[in-house]
């Protein structure tokens, strides 16, 4: 990363003048501030795992699930919460999971074949398979069929978090062991020997080219898409000096490709908040700048890029933030289109000395992603692979962003 960081002459910042933090908590009619998780469905409902059971909130009305108001929810302590790709909502509890079909709850349980009636995070599979963390293994949910997961292989603190790499691999962040990996028919191990800067994991999250960002107990690890270790974070958030120790409770990329990390540090009690990585620096937010509370739990991006996030104190919602760079129209010029794109991107050199060139594409964190050569001062590139988001093309020393949709 540090090698592509220096071949821009571009510069990446986050404009925070048009951020705005807007606040729902009991007194603007949310039933409950003691939030755990949270979820987006496609039509932008809000979902939200509680102490007082789901909570189904539009941004104006917030509807609230309860063993009462829904007999099938099996519990009101509702520590995990999922969006499925049919509009099922999946509910993590104390006591099992209950999966809403938009009408009714029906209830699963180690009875069932789930590793522990503790849910703590879901996740469904890109190939439709739906996966449980638990206090006590993991289980695996497919064609009907929950499959558990357990010691040796997932040893004593259970799992904490789950994301889906490409080629398949299932990343299970664990509560003591760091992190196992599940190729389909074995388990592997990254721990701190590895790089890994704790094995206490809270999260993870994995971008367009494959680099993991995995949330830890002290700070984040990146691993690349050969999973190898290529740097931590270790502090994100900014605490009173002494302070130092970075508790990261959750870690998700937005479409900008902005990192976004919740950081709670529960002994010092009033420390903690969002951190935003721009490819350069982290910058804050927290109850100075407007955020409801301290204690970050999850946090979820909605298709406006709104980033939202659960704490103990209610809910918050962070719109605004963008990315801007600086584009170097030195050495020679080029044009591109479409912008936004889709699935091709033209590249055409339009200074009369130039007719064949080097071009390289970099993410919005400033990871290469692409490179070739312009022959007859042009080139048609296929960009279908790439996630949305904003892209950087560099040819010679000029810079040019764009858009892919």
């Amino acid at each position: 990363m540090k090698s592509a960081i220096s071949l821009l002459t571009l510069c990446l910042c986050a404009s925070l003048t048009a951020q705005t933090i807007t606040n729902y908590n009991t007194i603007t009619g949310l039933p409950s501030n003691d939030l755990r998780d949270v979820a987006i469905d496609i039509s932008g409902n809000v979902w939200l795992a509680s102490q007082a059971g789901v909570i189904k909130f539009d941004g104006i009305i917030a509807e609230n699930h309860t063993p009462i108001t829904h007999p099938g929810l099996v519990s009101s302590n509702v520590m995990a919460i999922a969006v499925m790709d049919n509009g099922d909502v999946w509910a993590g509890t104390d006591n099992g999971v209950s999966v809403f079909d938009g009408i009714a709850y029906t209830t699963y349980s180690t009875a069932d074949g789930l590793s522990d009636n503790q849910v703590t995070n879901i996740k469904q599979a890109p190939n439709g398979d739906v996966w449980l963390a638990t206090i006590n293994g993991a289980t695996l949910y497919s064609n009907g069929v929950f499959t558990a997961f357990g010691s040796p292989d997932i040893p004593f603190g259970g799992t904490t978090y789950i994301a889906f790499a490409d080629d398949g691999d299932v990343w299970l962040g664990t509560g003591l062991a760091g992190i196992k990996v599940y190729d389909g028919s074995s388990f592997t191990s990254i721990v701190e020997a590895d790089g890994l800067i704790n094995n206490k994991i809270r999260s993870i999250a994995i971008d367009g080219a494959q680099n993991k960002w995995v949330a830890t107990a002290k700070g984040i690890s990146t691993f690349d898409a050969n999973d190898q270790h290529t740097g931590n974070h270790t502090r994100p958030f900014i605490l009173p000096a002494p302070d130092t120790l970075n508790p990261v409770t959750d870690v998700v990329l937005d479409p900008q490709g902005l990192v976004w990390a919740g950081v709670y540090v529960d002994y010092l009690v009033t420390e903690g908040g969002v951190s935003m990585y721009d490819g350069n620096n982290w910058v804050q937010f927290e109850l100075s700048n407007g955020l409801v509370g301290p204690n970050v739990r999850r946090l979820a991006v909605d298709a406006n890029d709104a980033v939202w996030v659960t704490t103990s104190s209610g809910l918050s919602k962070i719109t605004g933030v963008q990315i801007g760079i600086d584009e170097d129209h030195s050495s020679f010029e080029f044009a591109l289109y479409p912008n936004p794109a889709n699935t091709e991107l033209n590249i055409v050199l339009t200074s009369s000395f130039q007719d064949q060139a080097q071009y390289q594409l970099f993410d919005a964190q400033l990871r290469l992603v692409g490179s070739g050569s312009a022959r007859n001062g042009k080139v048609l590139i296929d960009v279908s692979g790439f996630d949305p988001g904003m892209y950087i093309a560099k040819v010679g020393s000029a810079t040019r962003k764009f858009v892919l949709q």
